[in-house]
């Protein structure tokens, strides 16, 4: 982008001018012009995505007011996985996986499982936005669970990642420990097997009020 700084209206007055030019708003380089007609230009090499957004020019002298020019700078480039999600889940509950990209153009998404692509069809849905896809399973069962990919496509590449449906197993409650002396009985229930001595000491004990 070229940026011209005005002229100034009084030939006795000082030629120097003044550019400045921003990113975002943010302040990227200033710079003094002394020569009548000279012109300024900003040039990136090797530019990346971090340096896409709107530039501006301000160029102004001693007496005129500022004179601005404004580009906005796209950078384009393939996908890449940003964030992939692994879930697990019980069998008969839903369940999701999520998978984000960072590209532009915008990414189009794509599930496959065992290199087979995956349609939104018997309980499977698929649910994409700009920049992130889901894949929803309405209802759990044994075959769902396993690897799944997820990729990620513009007219500059490609990407994937991997990601598994996991099986939670539900905890099992222990049986309660034994401790000495108890017994348990036919249907589960504890009871306490107290020594006849013990009884017998104890009776002897609270009669003669020991």
């Amino acid at each position: 982008m070229d940026c011209s700084p005005p002229s100034s209206p009084v030939p006795w007055i000082s030629q120097v001018r003044i550019l400045e030019w921003y990113l975002n708003r943010t302040i990227i380089w200033y710079h003094l012009v002394e020569l009548e007609g000279e012109e300024e230009y900003l040039e990136i090499l090797g530019i990346t995505r971090e340096q896409s957004g709107k530039y501006e020019c301000k160029a102004a002298n001693e007496v005129s007011s500022a004179d601005v020019k404004q580009v906005k700078v796209t950078v384009n480039y393939p996908p890449t996985i940003t964030e992939s999600k692994s879930n697990e889940a019980t069998t008969g509950r839903k369940a999701s996986l999520k998978c984000e990209a960072s590209a532009v153009p915008a990414p189009d998404f794509e599930w496959y499982r065992d290199d087979t692509r995956i349609n939104s069809a018997n309980g499977l849905e698929i649910k994409s936005t700009e920049g992130q896809s889901s894949l929803t399973v309405t209802n759990v069962t044994e075959e769902h669970y396993g690897n799944y990919t997820c990729v990620a496509a513009n007219n500059l590449g490609m990407t994937n990642a991997s990601l598994v449906l996991f099986k939670r197993v539900s905890p099992t409650i222990p049986h309660p420990l034994q401790g000495p002396g108890s017994v348990r009985g036919i249907n589960g229930s504890i009871s306490l097997a107290v020594p006849l001595w013990l009884l017998a000491a104890s009776l002897l004990c609270l009669l003669s009020k020991c």
